[in-house]
């Protein structure tokens, strides 16, 4: 049989030959090794020529964005934070995001604190660690960096209720719940106690870190108890106090009607002589016997 049998008709339709395809690999390895190459070599530099690296890598439109955050720091950061999601994601994450950082990316970047951004890389490396790999949108990135870890919520749980340790050694999180939440915890469902644990661990974690919804909480009751104690006790109450003190809180038109009130409500109890007594035994003999002799 003719080889040519085995050849297909209409080239164009095949799609791009194989050596288009290995041009096309071989363009997109290149990009994403300069990528890659440049966010590990800026990472150890110092703010400054991690701007200053930034030249060229750039466009000028995405320079002009860059320019308008005010301190080195934040300008790096957001250099920084562009670097750690194309080495986790490379190819993928441009797909999404471009081929540069845009205004709306940068804003995200340069809020990030120091804990946030340790915070979403934790959170990411999770993603990955679980095939998770496609990037997620920029509104999921921010609840990454606001949101603790599974590994976080998992020693959470064993800290509090597996293994629970003192309280001084729990951290701040953990103090918030087993002070305040405690009574929510134990209505969680036995067969679900994970999965609604670390939904609400999320949303205490972000009351405490972000909100310092514990702080606040303590500092309320102890101006609640400092109020109480540094009340000054009126004549009135001191009237009071010296009248219970010395057995008169009844001597007043109100207390003798108290008094009255209380004497009708105590039961009165008939006083039996010692012969009516032993009757009344020997009538409760007779008729436990009787009980006995009708039930046998």
């Amino acid at each position: 049989m003719s080889n040519e049998y085995n050849k297909p008709k209409g080239i164009a339709e095949v799609g791009e030959s194989f050596e288009e395809l290995l041009l096309r690999k071989s363009k997109m390895a290149k990009s994403t090794a300069v990528s890659n190459a440049y966010g590990q070599n800026k990472s150890s530099m110092p703010a400054q020529q991690q701007t200053q690296a930034s030249k060229g890598f750039l466009s000028a439109k995405a320079e002009q964005n860059l320019q308008q955050y005010q301190t080195k720091e934040q300008k790096a950061q957001i250099l920084r934070v562009w670097s750690m999601l194309m080495q986790a994601f490379g190819s993928k994450f441009t797909y999404f995001f471009g081929d540069e950082p845009d205004r709306s990316f940068m804003a995200f970047a340069a809020s990030l604190t120091a804990d946030g951004y340790k915070r979403l890389e934790a959170n990411l490396y999770e993603r990955l660690d679980e095939d998770k790999e496609w990037p997620p949108s920029l509104v999921r990135l921010s609840q990454l960096a606001d949101s603790p870890t599974k590994e976080t919520m998992y020693e959470a749980r064993q800290r509090l209720f597996h293994n629970p340790v003192p309280v001084e050694q729990l951290n701040r999180v953990e103090r918030y719940i087993k002070r305040y939440k405690m009574t929510e915890v134990r209505n969680f469902s036995d067969k679900y106690f994970e999965s609604e644990f670390n939904r609400r661990y999320t949303q205490w974690f972000r009351e405490v870190v972000l909100a310092d919804m514990d702080i606040k909480i303590a500092e309320k009751q102890d101006s609640i108890s400092d109020s109480i104690d540094s009340l000054t006790p009126t004549e009135h109450d001191k009237r009071r106090e010296a009248e219970i003190a010395e057995g008169r809180a009844f001597d007043n038109k109100y207390g003798e009607r108290i008094k009255k009130m209380l004497q009708d409500k105590e039961p009165e109890f008939e006083e039996i002589s010692e012969e009516d007594a032993l009757t009344l035994e020997q009538q409760k003999l007779a008729d436990r016997i009787r009980k006995d002799t009708e039930n046998h």
